[in-house]
């Protein structure tokens, strides 16, 4: 006898809670082939620092599916057991940090990175991000120990987790203390971080990181990993040992000597702008106007002039990274998109009225064509208004705006 549709039901929702929720606090199978395939695919201009990120990671994740952490393991890892992987990211402000620690937390906890929209957060319950360890002076040592225990709650509770800490180099000396003791000192949190993944993110760093690729003339893949972790590892130790000094010089040390990688985000040039511009425009605008059933092509010359709207502050690099992207494009493109949105439901419907008055009155016109193709003609002139699929996006010629104009029929 077949089982009843509820309980068949039932066991739909535990296969799905089995596929899905579970991988909310535990990497997926498919995370090495994820974060390989998603990150860069995403992240633009930052090669060297996403190559190492795949690379780290992909790597701690094998340690565990190849036996490396097993019993049958040698005597050398059986003494030191498998610490979580440590990486500290540098750069200036809006450059790919936090987008990158969202877009790997996607790609580490779902099947399918794409579709995971709510994460941080349901789709992403094991990753955690702190952001910056700031108190109260009245009340510091209370809110560093609710820190502390939500930290700590969260290591025990997810069996694979992402820890993010933004801003690390602004930690005072309590909460240095803190991450000191967690990197250094995991097996104090009372369970296994092996597989746990921690990223320290800071400005820090960002002057030399731009002196490094001036010196290069711009070109990234002139800077060699080696050479940008070792600026960025001296930088760090310097910085932590500038009064007030926390902790002795070999604490110091032996915090840096656990981080596993230093990560360099580089200031974005100019093509990288137009680049993340020409993102933008498609997969924000262009998206809203297929919606309605329109195509957005931008011209070059459409690109180039909101790429100057971008602040470099007569320099080679925009001084507030990719932030401007989206604002510049709310400014000057937004409002034109919305307009064409608007003339597109309208031809629909007209159309869809037109097609069907002429449906009512009666359908043996067959030198007009079908009613399908009445109503595909419908799509591009409505009465004297031409409306088109496709919409260009051009400097007007005033040259002080854009303009976004419907492409005619022949």
């Amino acid at each position: 006898m077949g089982l009843p549709i509820f309980a068949i039901g039932t066991v739909a929702a535990m296969l799905w809670a089995a596929l899905h929720i579970q991988g909310t606090t535990r990497f997926v199978p498919e995370a090495c082939a994820n974060v390989a395939s998603f990150l860069p695919a995403h992240v633009v201009g930052q090669d060297l620092a996403i190559s190492q990120l795949v690379d780290a990671v992909c790597e701690h994740l094998a340690s565990d599916s190849d036996g490396s952490s097993s019993s049958s393991s040698s005597s050398s890892r059986a003494q030191a057991p498998r610490k979580p992987l440590i990486i500290s990211v540098h750069g200036p402000p809006g450059v790919g940090k936090t987008f990158t620690h969202t877009l790997l937390a996607r790609a580490l906890y779902n099947k399918d990175p794409a579709a995971a929209v709510d994460c941080p957060g349901e789709q992403c319950k094991g990753a955690k991000v702190l952001y910056g360890l700031n108190y109260l002076e009245g009340d510091r040592a209370g809110q560093l120990g609710q820190v502390r225990s939500a930290v700590l709650d969260h290591l025990r509770s997810a069996p694979n987790p992402l820890l993010v800490v933004e801003e690390y180099d602004k930690l005072d000396c309590d909460s240095r203390g803190l991450l000191r003791q967690l990197v250094r000192h995991p097996e104090l949190a009372n369970s296994s971080m092996s597989r746990a993944i921690v990223l320290l993110e800071s400005n820090l760093g960002f002057l030399e990181l731009e002196a490094m690729l001036t010196a290069a003339g711009g070109d990234k893949s002139q800077i060699t990993p080696e050479a940008a972790e070792s600026r960025l590892r001296e930088v760090v130790l310097s910085a932590w040992r500038r009064p007030p000094a926390c902790e002795a010089l070999e604490d110091t040390l032996a915090f840096g000597a656990a981080v596993d990688f230093f990560l360099p985000f580089f200031p974005l040039t100019r093509p990288e702008i137009t680049a993340l511009m020409e993102m933008e425009l498609r997969s924000r605008y262009g998206s809203r106007l297929e919606a309605a059933g329109g195509f957005l092509r931008p011209e070059p010359a459409a690109l180039t002039w909101l790429v100057d709207r971008v602040d470099f502050a007569g320099g080679s690099y925009p001084i507030e990274g990719a932030k401007q992207v989206s604002t510049v494009c709310v400014k000057h493109v937004s409002r034109l998109v919305r307009k064409a949105q608007e003339e597109l439901k309208a031809a629909r419907s007209r159309g869809a009225a037109a097609h069907g008055h002429g449906q009512a009155h009666g359908q043996g016109h067959k030198d007009k064509g079908s009613g399908q193709q009445q109503h595909l003609h419908l799509q591009h002139h409505v009465g004297s208004v031409v409306v088109a699929a496709e919409y260009v996006l051009s400097v007007a010629p005033s040259g002080r705006e854009l303009q976004l104009l419907p492409v005619e029929e022949d």
